[in-house]
């Protein structure tokens, strides 16, 4: 029996000046997923898949009128985390979106009654200018609320079978 290596070509990263990757987000906006008519599989775009799951042109498709909830925060208050994990059932993705809201307020409490026992889909912003969608119509984001002495934690939070993709057509 004779082995052989396979190898896949992974083009050179490109060329970044100053820090290598900033945390955090920029913006952050939400969707109820009964409002998301479509959203392309980067694996399954026809002519071969999607490079490094970029959604293509298009790749995100919202019902005409769709409202959208978008949040304004200061830097270093919004962050995103997307964990893999390996289960009898294949891959999974945790995702979690976080925002640190410092003080009680009547807005928070309307965000928290706006938020609350509805399915989301999230579109960020990185402090990088990467943006990327989280969640799916059929794998959506749940609202969760995190009390600290501080203040709160605002959390969306969901399980899906692939990473979140990159949105390249963000207007």
């Amino acid at each position: 029996m004779i082995l052989t290596a396979r190898t896949v070509a992974i083009p050179a990263l490109p060329p970044i000046a100053g820090q290598a990757n900033v945390p955090g987000l920029r913006k952050l906006w939400l969707i109820e997923a009964r409002y998301v008519l479509g959203l392309t599989d980067p694996r399954r775009v026809p002519g071969g898949a999607a490079p490094g799951w970029l959604l293509p042109p298009g790749g995100l498709q919202l019902a005409e009128g769709t409202p959208i909830v978008s949040f304004a925060f200061p830097s270093g208050r919004g962050d995103y985390d997307q964990k893999q994990t390996s289960t009898v059932q294949g891959d999974e993705y945790q995702h979690q979106l976080t925002l640190s809201v410092p003080k009680d307020h009547p807005v928070t409490a309307q965000a928290f009654r706006l938020m609350t026992g509805r399915r989301w889909v999230a579109v960020y912003q990185d402090a990088n200018g990467l943006v990327r969608v989280v969640g799916t119509p059929r794998q959506p984001l749940r609202f969760q609320v995190g009390m600290r002495p501080t203040g709160y934690t605002l959390m969306w939070v969901c399980r899906t079978v692939n990473p979140s993709p990159y949105l390249a057509d963000a207007s």
